[in-house]
């Protein structure tokens, strides 16, 4: 444990400076998957296993050390840390093994990226569940902590993004006719008539709420480091959208990501 806490301790510093230098990284270096895929980061697999490798890792790493702390008897049961911990493992349960299997076309990713996501997704794990289960303060989340604004107002966020997330990846995924279909479509209506990528700002909402809702720093890192993939990606995707669609997409004046602002 002491080693555990002393690592923690380093953790959260370092991620928040690497979330910085991702951001401003990815302004000038576009990852090669989706819509922006290309051959020249190296070996690649289907996106649907890709996407698998890369997002269980941190479903398994909170398992893990949700029954790690039980079973040390870290701290007492604390059913506002297991609620936390449900919103947490339900998103990332959808997103290992619900959203690969429903994708369409034969699109690939680089094993250089899942690596890359892999890597992160176990260190935020730790993050979250070294938070949740170790080393938050033992009367941090009281019972009381269901009715405070921080709870209320964050799980109202995190439930909202969460929707708009996965109704957007459907209106896109549903644009190709059947798993063969590689084409890019434009989608039209609902978020999309205002923001180019409405599935992107769905996940931020999602994670700013979980930020709220356990009012932790670990939460604030890891919306740090959402902002710092998310963004530039809607740039890219716009970008990307502009080629493909040219005047029909420009016209349509929509934002990238948060409608009204970018």
């Amino acid at each position: 444990m002491e080693c555990f806490a002393q690592f923690y301790h380093y953790l959260l510093p370092i991620m928040t400076v690497l979330g910085v230098l991702v951001f401003i990284t990815l302004q000038f270096v576009t990852p090669a998957y989706g819509m922006t895929f290309n051959n020249r980061w190296g070996v690649s697999v289907r996106s649907n296993l890709g996407w698998f490798i890369m997002e269980c890792p941190v479903f398994f790493t909170m398992l893990v050390l949700y029954f790690i702390s039980l079973g040390l008897n870290v701290k007492p049961f604390n059913v506002v840390t297991c609620v936390m911990f449900i919103f947490f493992e339900f998103h990332y349960f959808q997103r290992s093994f619900i959203f690969p299997l429903l994708m369409k076309g034969q699109s690939k990713m680089p094993l250089s990226i899942i690596i890359t996501g892999a890597t992160f997704n176990t260190f935020n794990a730790i993050m979250q569940g070294g938070w949740l289960f170790f080393f938050s303060p033992a009367d941090a989340y009281p019972i009381s902590w269901f009715w405070s604004p921080q709870f209320i107002f964050g799980t109202a966020l995190f439930l909202f993004g969460m929707v708009v997330n996965i109704y957007a990846d459907r209106v896109i995924r549903d644009l190709r006719t059947d798993v063969t279909d590689n084409n890019y479509y434009l989608p039209h209506g609902w978020m999309f008539r205002k923001i180019s990528s409405a599935n992107y700002f769905g996940e931020i909402l999602e994670w700013a709420g979980f930020a709220i809702l356990t009012w932790s720093v670990p939460g604030a890192v890891f919306l740090l480091w959402s902002f710092a993939n998310i963004v530039p990606r809607s740039k890219a995707v716009y970008a990307r959208y502009t080629q493909f669609f040219g005047e029909e997409f420009t016209s349509l004046k929509r934002y990238k990501i948060f409608p009204y602002i970018y």
